[in-house]
């Protein structure tokens, strides 16, 4: 973005989704890594390691410019988010874990993203005058716009248990304001990125299906059960998009975000499908049961609304 106002605009809607996150979580969401450690530990992994290395492959293998390079990195290398708890609540997938990911993950990814993005751009012809990410740089941003934040609204929440209340509106309202920001500045340029669109649309459409795969058989594979194995599928699959663009068009430019615009129509379906799926095998037996009741005790507003 250009305009340092919009910038300033965005970036604290931004700060306010976190916080609005923060005020859905609390510690027992991180002390779970200790309970649950092996589903936690292999989706974190997933998460983190396991989609940004693919993101990069196949940046490579269609020998993508770099700020497409950088844009479907950053695309693979973002936190799960709300929605992703939302919709694994809604179909009584493993609700707790889900929560555990988004925030174990939302936390470390300041210090992963930056590194991926710039191992991905290492070597490639034009990348350094096209692309300059630096890694403190960006890190620090990511902290202000992750870690601080949701450390105020868990401090809040511990403080004041009422303010959870705040997170519906504050969350929509955030939503609304990032994406008319990102829209204007879109609107903005004289000739839309038709071109980039385009290029970015195989590598994107590789990208779903590899998450979608690694998703289902990696947690089969390390003998998870069927309904921690779908909540970490979710996890991958649905992320935190609004994370990425924020940071693509503050740090680099616009046509960056392409690949994250084509994945947000595609990654709600494909969560959907996901759990969908997972409940058909459930009802016909071929998995464990569907709990009646949802097992954990979640507290967050935005879970127990979905209720």
């Amino acid at each position: 973005m250009q305009n340092g106002f919009a910038d300033l605009v965005v970036s604290g809607a931004m700060f306010s989704l976190m916080f609005a996150m923060g005020l859905t979580l609390t510690a027992d969401d991180f002390r779970r890594i200790a309970s649950a450690p092996r589903p936690t530990i292999v989706g974190t992994i997933l998460q983190l390691i396991a989609m940004p290395l693919v993101g990069i492959t196949l940046a490579r293998i269609y020998d993508l410019p770099p700020l497409l390079t950088a844009g479907l990195v950053v695309l693979a290398a973002c936190p799960g988010g709300m929605f992703s708890n939302m919709f694994v609540h809604i179909a009584r997938g493993h609700t707790a874990l889900s929560i555990t990911l988004t925030a174990t993950a939302t936390l470390v990814t300041l210090f992963t993203m930056p590194l991926w993005v710039r191992f991905s751009l290492a070597g490639a012809s034009g990348a350094s005058d096209a692309v300059e990410m630096p890694i403190l740089e960006t890190a620090l941003q990511l902290g202000t716009l992750t870690i601080l934040p949701i450390g105020l609204g868990m401090l809040m929440r511990s403080r004041r248990p009422s303010s959870v209340r705040w997170e519906t509106w504050l969350s929509r309202i955030a939503f609304v304001v990032i994406c008319l920001g990102v829209g204007i500045d879109g609107m903005d340029r004289p000739d839309p990125p038709t071109a980039e669109f385009l290029t970015s649309l195989a590598p994107v459409a590789w990208y779903t299906l590899a998450v979608l795969a690694m998703g289902i058989l990696v947690p089969i594979l390390f003998g998870i059960q069927a309904r921690e194995g779908v909540t970490i599928a979710v996890e991958l699959v649905v992320k935190n998009t609004l994370l990425g663009i924020v940071l693509l068009t503050q740090t680099l430019d616009f046509v960056a975000i392409v690949p994250i615009l084509i994945y947000m129509v595609i990654q709600t379906p494909a969560g959907v499908l996901l759990l969908v799926g997972w409940r058909i095998l459930a009802r016909r037996g071929y998995v464990a049961a569907i709990p009646t009741l949802p097992t954990e005790n979640v507290e967050s507003p935005v879970l127990q609304r979905s209720l």
